[in-house]
């Protein structure tokens, strides 16, 4: 069995900037395979730890991680620990999982309300520590949203595959003149409206279109919309019910690009960020360069973002570039 609490002490160590900083309170505490626990990961989002179990590359037993996540709690003064268990196959996910996961009684603590805050650079995001296997919040984009936030003052922004919202409430507090949220899903463009009353953000000039991304997309660039800051984050597979649509990174990542480009203003920047093992930075860049050459446009990258500190290779494949459009 592999010495936990001694792992989970050099991962503190490595995490001390993080721990120490007055304005976050949502980072990774272990990173899997990259802390030498595979299969296992310890986020911690304000009050709460989240627990990630996955099938098929852990090899602690249960009793090793409750000790570890508890020590974790307990040292940090945290109100809960909520695990989530993430099959090896989530196409066909177990009921007896996905109760677990929605299920409101934590792994150990003391249960906590249906949503909680995170603070990160300042900027508070509504946490659902026990809504599935998401909780709202993806801590690897940390950077670019930061990123975003820097370069929004002013600006009209594009958000793709929305989410939650977190780039449109990070644009929104960088003073962004407008933001549009655009995801299939009514139920997390909701969720966004939320991150944005946590922030005490009007709503005026902030838009949020439930709509197939790339239907969207095919319509703003045919007649002729741009804006100055366009974010593409897609998932590696996505499926809207209700419109019959499916998104497969595989098959549609040109076309998204292609269209992403054509809605970038002269002299604005796009961000592609992915999240997928199989998509290396080589092919996000190659696909900017073809949309570019097809649209007759120059598309140049100007910056590669690397994973935040708590994210050393684990069970990210998070990969992302900024391109200048002109």
């Amino acid at each position: 069995m592999t010495a936990l609490p001694s792992i989970l002490a050099s991962a503190l160590e490595r995490r001390a900037p993080l721990l120490a900083s007055r304005d976050l309170d949502c980072y990774r505490l272990l990173d899997g395979a990259a802390d030498n626990v595979p299969g296992f990961v310890l986020e911690r989002l304000g009050t709460v730890l989240i627990a990630q179990v996955f099938e098929g590359q852990c090899q602690e037993k249960e009793p090793a991680m409750r000790a570890v996540a508890e020590a974790a709690r307990c040292h940090l003064g945290l109100q809960a620990v909520y695990r989530k268990v993430f099959p090896v196959d989530r196409s066909d996910v177990d009921h007896t999982i996905a109760r677990r996961n929605s299920d409101a009684t934590p792994w150990l603590g003391s249960a906590t309300a249906d949503r909680v805050d995170a603070v990160e650079n300042g900027i508070r995001f509504r946490i659902r520590p026990y809504d599935g296997f998401a909780v709202g919040l993806f801590l690897d984009q940390r950077a670019n949203r930061k990123w975003l936030r820097g370069q929004a003052d002013g600006k009209r922004v594009l958000n793709l595959f929305a989410y939650t919202c977190g780039f449109s409430v990070a644009a929104a507090c960088g003073g962004a003149a407008e933001t549009l949220s655009v995801d299939v899903s009514k139920k997390y463009l909701e969720w966004g409206r939320d991150n944005f009353a946590a922030n005490n953000l009007t709503l005026d000039g902030h838009r949020f279109i439930v709509e197939d991304a790339l239907h969207f997309l095919e319509r703003i660039v045919r007649r002729g919309e741009r804006f100055e800051l366009v974010v593409l984050d897609p998932p590696t597979f996505g499926r809207s019910k209700a419109r019959g649509t499916v998104f497969a990174l595989r098959d549609d990542l040109d076309r998204l690009v292609h269209l992403g480009v054509g809605a970038t203003e002269e002299g604005g920047h796009l961000l592609l960020a992915v999240n997928h093992h199989g998509t290396g930075r080589k092919q996000l860049e190659t696909a900017l360069q073809r949309a570019g050459a097809s649209a007759g446009r120059s598309v140049m990258v100007v910056a590669r973002p690397g994973l935040p500190l708590d994210f050393k290779g684990g069970n990210s494949a998070m990969k992302s570039v900024i391109a200048r459009v002109d």
